[in-house]
């Protein structure tokens, strides 16, 4: 599991001991109170006896109070880990875990380059090269085929991330088998150019769903 996984179940299972804590102060201050009931009577009159008396009521009423302020306390500590925990799971559920964010940048990163090579067979810019550099970047690409968006995030999240992945996957095997020559064709060339812009805009709606910032990427190149 990761860090967020343990977050959660560990602030979840403090939330219900607090709870289950806080119950039993709750029955505790209870039954003290009913002990209290003894001396809501007049104190003796033997001032000896009047005195245990109240010494001992003072007593009951102190033990009462603090297992209500006890009861008060792990339930504001209850309500406080349950937040805690409900904020962890709807973090992990709208963004995404460190492997994905990850497979996201590089395959940013890997489109870049395969425009790149495209843009240099299609003006005839050293096309040995560049075929060769994009028989190495559709293997990257196609490798995408065996990732899987984490299972922690919503069900439209995950779909939107899978598919993403297939998109990719598909780029990679269909570049793979193409050469020099049926790249220079124009229709072939549009037609894999018009594949990447596919990919580009699954891409923006994955950065638009997880909030990633295109800007810092571009940044990195």
């Amino acid at each position: 599991m990761s860090m967020l996984d343990w977050s959660f179940v560990t602030l979840l299972s403090s939330a219900l001991l607090f709870f289950l804590f806080a119950l039993f102060s709750v029955v505790l201050s209870i039954i003290t109170s009913r002990k209290l009931r003894r001396f809501k009577r007049r104190p003796p009159k033997d001032k000896r006896k009047r005195k245990q008396f109240i010494m001992k009521r003072r007593k009951v009423e102190k033990q009462v109070k603090r297992q209500r302020n006890s009861g008060i306390t792990l339930f504001v500590l209850m309500l406080i880990a349950t937040g805690s925990a409900l904020y962890t799971r709807h973090y992990q559920m709208n963004n995404l875990h460190a492997k994905d964010s990850e497979s996201i940048v590089q395959s940013y990163y890997l489109l870049d380059e395969v425009e790149l090579q495209l843009n240099n067979i299609k003006n005839d810019e050293n096309p040995q090269k560049s075929i060769k550099n994009l028989r190495e970047l559709s293997l990257s690409l196609s490798s995408y085929g065996a990732r899987r968006a984490y299972q922690g995030l919503t069900e439209d999240g995950q779909m939107l991330l899978n598919r993403h992945f297939v998109l990719l996957k598909e780029l990679g095997t269909n570049l793979s088998s193409q050469t020099v020559d049926s790249l220079g064709k124009a229709d072939t060339m549009e037609g894999y150019q018009k594949d990447v812009k596919k990919v580009r805009d699954s891409q923006q709606e994955v950065f638009k769903r997880f909030k990633v910032n295109e800007a810092a990427l571009k940044t990195k190149k």
